[in-house]
């Protein structure tokens, strides 16, 4: 038996995921389907709109046999750690493909990530901090090759294939790109003609917008999960603990968080103080005054959560070591996969919490899933990684 990997967010998972499912099969050949999924908060730094159990459950309502939570200190990063925790991970649970999304899915992701890998080693344009990295990259890549990298699913792409470089997994697995199908990546619009985007549903969610076009993007499974669990709306909970925490926090103190350094903590507490009697705030003008140019927002969105988490440079890096195998849900076939599988897997496979795992592997996870909790309205949300089971499909 085979599997095929899925590297995902499920934010939710729409008729796009569907589709990315059914044809990771059909293409791979692959009789299992794992996905690595964002756990609780996603790479943009912002809380998932629902649980990571409730969208593994969604997943695996709608066709995924087996999902593998990817670990916050992964999936709240830029793409090349992002992609390079997700790969270590389906590589030790098997998977001899990956299929992803692309927007050219004729490229060659791993002749372009070996060319990349070579024009980039020594490039001078890394050194030059007043722009973003996505800026100094692209200037590196037209210079040298010709060609710009500006679509989130391309950046995913090659940084896949980067990842299998880096890995030395060259010949473990194969990674195929799958031609994306319908609305951009942060297309708001829901078309009946195409498949919507995760942002274009967020959009529709949050704003109370008529729902009644979501029903054909939405599988059953989702459908479900948007009846009977509310999401979550994460600005105002998210401004009180940032407003309390920047600003009895002495600044040396928020410089020793990761990656808020650079000036960036005094900008925030210039910021948050800017803004210091507003009991409530629009998160996104918030956000804009926070920017700057050197930061995409994305970046500094990440930054924030760091701060909530109270992450240090060095609990990150040796976060960044350690991935682990922990499943969320499963069906028969996933938890076959799982039974006959799992003395081969390369990397700790986490199936009941004890307190080692807090207080080691599990320890960054931990502090997300209680700051998850603290950011909704309802307080009286089980904990999200202690007194829980996977799902499994009957």
């Amino acid at each position: 038996m085979r599997a095929v990997g899925l590297i995902t967010e499920y934010n939710p998972f729409h008729a796009g995921h569907e589709y990315h499912l059914e044809q990771a099969k059909a293409m791979s050949g692959a009789e299992t389907a794992i996905a690595v999924m964002s756990g609780n908060f996603v790479q943009r730094g912002v809380p998932a709109m629902y649980d990571k159990w409730k969208r593994a459950q969604a997943a695996v309502q709608n066709g995924v046999d087996l999902v593998i939570e990817l670990p916050v200190a992964f999936s709240i990063q830029p793409g090349p750690f992002f992609a390079k925790g997700a790969v270590q991970i389906l590589l030790a649970a098997g998977v001899d493909t990956i299929v992803f999304g692309a927007e050219h899915a004729q490229w060659d992701f791993m002749k372009l990530a070996r060319t990349v890998r070579d024009v980039t080693t020594h490039s001078d344009e890394f050194h030059n901090y007043q722009t973003t990295y996505a800026s100094n990259f692209n200037t590196v890549l037209m210079d040298k090759l010709g060609v710009t990298i500006n679509e989130p699913n391309y950046l995913l792409g090659l940084s896949y294939a980067l990842a299998v470089l880096e890995l030395d997994a060259q010949d473990q697995v194969a990674l195929m790109p799958l031609q994306r199908q319908g609305s951009g990546y942060h297309a708001t619009q829901i078309s009946d003609e195409d498949f919507a985007s995760a942002s274009g549903i967020r959009h529709v969610l949050k704003n109370g917008l008529p729902k009644e076009k979501l029903s054909q993007q939405l599988p059953t499974g989702t459908q479900q999960l948007l009846m009977e669990a509310p999401f979550l709306d994460y600005e105002p909970n998210m401004w009180d603990l940032l407003h309390y925490k920047v600003l009895t926090t002495p600044v040396e103190q928020l410089e020793s968080i990761y990656q808020l350094n650079d000036g960036l903590a005094y900008r925030l507490l210039e910021t948050v103080e800017k803004n210091a009697e507003s009991k409530q705030i629009d998160w996104n003008v918030f956000m804009q005054q926070f920017k700057s140019k050197r930061y995409t927002y994305s970046r500094l969105q990440r930054s924030i959560l760091y701060l909530l988490l109270n992450v240090s440079e060095i609990e990150m890096k040796v976060a960044l070591k350690q991935p682990y195998i922990r499943p969320l849900a499963f069906n028969a076939n996933g938890q076959l996969w799982l039974k006959h599988g799992r003395k081969n897997f390369t990397l700790p496979i986490i199936g009941k919490v004890d307190q080692n795992n807090l207080k080691g592997l599990l320890k960054l996870d931990f502090r997300a899933g209680r700051l998850y909790n603290m950011l909704r309205s309802n307080s009286d949300e089980k904990p999200q990684d202690t007194k829980r089971q996977p799902y499994r499909k009957q």
